[in-house]
This record gives C-alpha cells, structure tokens and sequence, in this order.
C-alpha cells in the first residue's frame, strides 16, 4: 500500500501521492499561476532544480504555494509542527526535522522571499521530496 501523506506539497519524506493528492497539487499550481502570474514555463523549471530565474513572481508563487499546503502562514511563518504532523512514520521525524531546522535557518525580508529561500533549500537537500514538483 502506498504512503498516505496528507501534504500537498511533500516536504516530507513519502514513497507517493494518492490521485486525490495529485489533484490538489494540480489545483494548487493552477490556483498559485494565476495568483502570481508567475511564468508557467519557469515554475516547470524549478521541478528539475533550475532556481536562476530568481525573481518576485516566482517567489510568490512559492509562498502561495506554501500557504495553500497550510505549511506557512502569509506573513512567512513556517507551521512545523503542522509539517511534522503530517510525517508517516513517526521513525522519520527526527531527519525530516533536521533538513526543516536548515531550511528555515535562511529567513528572508518578506514573506516570499522566506517562501523561495525554503523551497530551494529543501530541494537542494532532497530533491526527490521538493515542493515544486
């Protein structure tokens, strides 16, 4: 049976999404596209880790992101404990923990820039679990 995580955007460590999962995060993306007018072809980048095209939209999109997974508030406060929550096997919480505490060491000026600087971290550290998927 697959691993049933409830995040929508997996900053945890889990084997798959569920199809109900899948649709969500599709909703999401639509939802945050047209929210921040982020560039569709540049949000399909930073799936495979191209995070060059550094600017505002795109920071918006991932803090939109963040928020409509309910792992961040709009003023860029993380929901760790919400994160944590969500880990499926209580054995990975101390690892998830870890890369969550680097991540959120490098807090930015604004919200989404807290939101970008996050989201690149986690990729750098497991891509196979990043948000921007």
């Amino acid at each position: 049976m697959k691993t049933f995580i409830v995040l929508a955007v997996c900053f945890v460590v889990a084997q798959a999404f569920t199809d109900e999962q899948k649709e969500k995060l599709k909703k999401h993306k639509t939802e945050c596209l047209s929210e921040t007018k982020a560039d569709e072809q540049l949000v399909s980048k930073l799936a495979t880790g191209d995070y060059k095209a550094e600017n505002d939209a795109l920071k918006k999109y991932a803090l939109c992101m963040m928020i409509k997974s309910e792992l961040m508030t709009k003023d860029g406060k993380f929901k760790k404990d919400v994160a944590l929550a969500k880990v499926p096997n209580p054995a990975d919480k101390p690892q998830v923990e870890k890369v969550i505490d680097a991540c959120l060491a490098n807090k930015g000026n604004t919200p989404h820039q807290t939101a970008w600087n996050y989201v690149k971290c986690y990729y750098e550290k497991d891509p196979k679990h990043a948000i921007l998927q």
